[in-house]
């Protein structure tokens, strides 16, 4: 179990930094496209809440507490990003997200993983962002997509069996391959904006 906490603790970080690049991107995005930043923090803090449910710790603060903001979480991120107008909604993400809600009834009572799913579900939709923002160049979403539905299989394998190899795979796999992409995308940001911002991500 001790390898365990080490592999959810690396793709633990590797989701915050996500979630960051996410953020900075889409703070950009907006100020060029719509000239404002108000959508982006909305996304930040769905980001924020959504890490709550990838930290173990959070237990004994009071489950109750957590459940709200772990749901909170999702909410603003699926707000910022329908009101920001620039990210396609495409039918594989439902897909995902029914994925997600239906292995919740391989995890009987465990009420942790009904809290978690919700963190899942708004990093799916976090990678899928990337994927389908409408000018996102194709090889990129090709890899922002395969992240998403990498991390979508790694919730019902690990709840299967906490803690095996395959899910331990699929997780960091697919973290790294997100955060590898987004780092990508902010170099064709900084190529981009400064030629045509009419042009540009």
């Amino acid at each position: 179990m001790y390898s365990y906490h080490i592999i959810m603790g690396a793709g633990g970080t590797l989701v915050l930094v996500g979630i960051f690049l996410t953020w900075y991107l889409s703070m950009s995005i907006e100020r060029f496209r719509l000239g404002t930043n108000r959508i982006s923090w909305f996304l930040l803090l769905g980001g924020l809440l959504t890490g709550l449910g990838f930290v173990e710790l959070i237990a004994g603060m009071g489950t109750a507490t957590i459940a709200v903001l772990v749901i909170l979480g999702p909410a603003l991120v699926v707000y910022a990003l329908s009101e920001s107008g620039l990210v396609r909604a495409k039918p594989e993400m439902l897909v995902q997200v029914a994925v997600i809600v239906f292995s919740l009834t391989l995890s009987g009572t465990r009420t942790m993983y009904i809290i978690e799913s919700f963190s899942a579900i708004a990093v799916v939709v976090l990678m899928d962002a990337a994927a389908f923002y409408v000018h996102t160049p194709s090889p990129y979403s090709k890899t922002a997509r395969l992240s998403a539905w990498l991390f979508t299989l790694f919730v019902p394998a690990n709840i299967v069996a906490p803690g095996n190899p395959l899910a331990m795979a699929l997780y960091i796999t697919s973290t790294a391959l997100w955060v590898s992409t987004l780092i990508a995308l902010h170099g064709v940001l900084r190529q981009r904006f400064p030629r045509n911002a009419q042009e540009s991500l």
